[in-house]
């Protein structure tokens, strides 16, 4: 069957389409490997167009690239932010940017980019996305205001209307979007828009309850009696006076209205010498050391009000008019660890002592004390994780700590903390010979003389902490006990193996050097040398090697740092000599 004269043009057409679309897809191929940039193409204002791959490369690096750590503005209404470009977590891609820019499939502008018409080409972004969404997240927060409801205020014993603001809120999402647009922009100064957030209480609300509500609440004093059943019954009346418990008083809104609440246990904390003949505080069964061995100190029950019953009672007493008596009871709380189970934690035994000792100095004796006494009395459940930093907490001012020596970038500085170590090392020391399971310990980054080569411990806030599991079967009392020129860390369990340790030689010794340091705050050292060392701890069982732990540390040399202050001017009058500073004994 011959074909039409009309089917032979559609096929004859359609071999053109085919032709034409395999021509526009080979030249395509061909000029998107190119590593010229097809002309008119820019990048957030930048001409890239007819540039080299290097060349544009070094334009974007140049002027786009900065832009990301400039820093932007964003006001949000009458709140204004400056946010520093570095700490927005954004960056330009320099590459990604080039190579989008070069290819001709980018936007599906596919002829227009053939025919040398590049067009914008959105530049590609680096975004750590935690940091933008921290940062985005604590920007909104700021430019926000929150909405403040209506509420009274009983601080003065009577009720003062607060009335209600309304809010402005800024969404973090568009806080985020803001920050990535202004990384390429030429004008880092960005607006956001807010959301108005109303109260849900209008301002005659809030003072129709000050004469109502508040009044009433306030009006005069309030009885409560407290009561207790059982084998030591109480029954114990008080009389509060408005100065007494007017505050504890503060109103919520509920149901659109206010109500009136009271601060349970800030009013029960008030009473606590009022109320200290019938009310007790619930005490975990502990251990003490005599004659060297644990003895399990008695649990206690507590019993003490109900901070809801309390409350509760009170809210309701005094929204009366009349005589108003609020009713209490005494409620038990039982201890975390009682009696019974502290006698089946199997603390019978001492597992391991260590005796640390360390120059004496103000600095030393306060920081170690401070840790000694968080670590004193520490029980460790079979599986928990000890951490010295979360027991000793930070060293602080507030948390009793003082300036010392620490080793920091290889040589002594003085910081808040130092001596601390020396409780690590005391305490990692009797971890080792208890058995317990090594999570996290580090040595000093130099070796100190006073302390046993890799058997010993450093800590740093935030950087350094020393772990141990306790996976034995059985829980682990800890003690320890500051002396003036010591410290002595104790564990004690049910024991499990014979812990021995084998120390190995000190290779791959290096030399240290001696220089001089004339800065002004200078810390003068003593060198030591550089070394490895491994100490196997060997675990034994009815006198049979269980099983060996190698631990290597690797010391480095440190410098031997003789401080000295710069050599005045010659004077006719009086001739100075530079002397060195002392060192100390670290």
């Amino acid at each position: 069957m011959s074909s039409t004269p009309t089917a032979r043009g559609q096929r004859g057409l359609l071999i053109v389409l085919i032709g034409i679309v395999a021509i526009i897809g080979v030249t395509a191929v061909a000029a998107n490997r190119t590593d010229r940039i097809p002309r008119g193409t820019s990048v957030a204002g930048v001409n890239l167009g007819g540039l080299s791959v290097g060349q544009a490369e070094a334009l974007v690096r140049r002027t786009l690239a900065p832009r990301a750590r400039q820093d932007t503005v964003v006001v949000a209404g009458d709140r204004t932010v400056r946010v520093k470009g570095t700490a927005t977590g954004v960056a330009v891609d320099v590459e990604a940017t080039v190579d989008r820019a070069r290819s001709v499939l980018h936007n599906g502008a596919l002829l227009s980019r053939l025919l040398g018409r590049g067009g914008q080409v959105e530049p590609v972004l680096v975004v750590r996305e935690s940091v933008v969404g921290r940062k985005s997240k604590a920007l909104a927060a700021r430019l926000s205001t929150p909405v403040r409801e209506g509420a009274l205020d009983f601080s003065q014993g009577r009720a003062r209307p607060v009335l209600p603001r309304t809010g402005t809120l800024v969404e973090a999402a568009q806080v985020r979007q803001a920050l990535l647009a202004s990384a390429t922009a030429t004008n880092h100064r960005i607006t956001v828009t807010t959301r108005e957030q109303r109260p849900t209480l209008t301002d005659d609300q809030v003072r129709a309850a000050a004469d109502t509500l508040g009044a009433v609440a306030v009006s005069g004093p309030l009885g409560l009696r407290v009561t207790a059943t059982g084998a030591n019954p109480v029954d114990q009346s008080l009389t509060l006076s408005v100065k007494d418990f007017a505050p504890y008083l503060k109103t919520t809104v509920t149901d659109g209205a206010l109500a009136l609440a009271v601060d349970g246990p800030g009013l029960i904390a008030s009473l606590a010498q009022d109320l200290s003949g019938v009310q007790r505080t619930a005490r975990d069964a502990t251990f003490t050391i005599t004659n060297g061995k644990p003895v399990v100190v008695p649990s206690v029950v507590g019993r003490t009000l109900d901070p809801v019953q309390v409350s509760e009672s009170v809210a309701d007493a005094l929204a009366s008019t009349g005589p108003r008596v609020a009713s209490v009871g005494l409620v038990t709380t039982p201890p975390a660890l009682t009696t019974a189970q502290a006698q089946n934690l199997g603390v019978v035994e001492r597992l391991s002592t260590f005796r640390q000792k360390f120059p004496y100095a103000p600095y030393r004796y306060q920081n170690i004390g401070q840790a000694a006494a968080r670590v004193n009395g520490t029980l460790l459940l079979p599986g928990e994780v000890f951490s010295l930093n979360r027991i000793v907490k930070e060293r602080t001012p507030e948390n009793g700590y003082t300036k010392g020596f620490v080793i920091s970038g290889g040589r002594l500085t003085e910081d808040l903390g130092g001596g601390v170590s020396t409780m690590a090392t005391a305490t990692w020391h009797a971890a080792f010979f208890a058995g317990l399971e090594r999570i996290e310990q580090r040595a000093h980054s130099f070796y100190i003389s006073r302390y046993q080569p890799g058997l010993e411990a450093t800590v740093a806030w935030g950087q350094l902490d020393l772990k141990f599991r306790n996976d034995s079967p059985h829980a682990v009392f800890i003690t320890a006990v500051r002396g003036t020129n010591f410290v002595r860390v104790s564990m004690y369990g049910t024991k499990r193996y014979d812990i021995s340790a084998d120390s190995g030689p000190r290779t791959n010794v290096r030399s240290y050097r001696t220089r001089t340091d004339s800065a002004a705050d200078c810390t003068p050292q003593s060198g030591s040398e550089g070394f490895t060392i491994v100490v196997t701890r060997v675990f034994r069982q009815a006198g049979k090697i269980i099983k060996r732990e190698p631990l290597q540390t690797v010391y480095n040399p440190a410098d031997d740092i003789t401080c000295q202050k710069p050599t005045p001017s010659p004077s006719p009058s009086v001739s100075a000599t530079a002397k060195p500073t002392p060192k100390p004994t670290g």
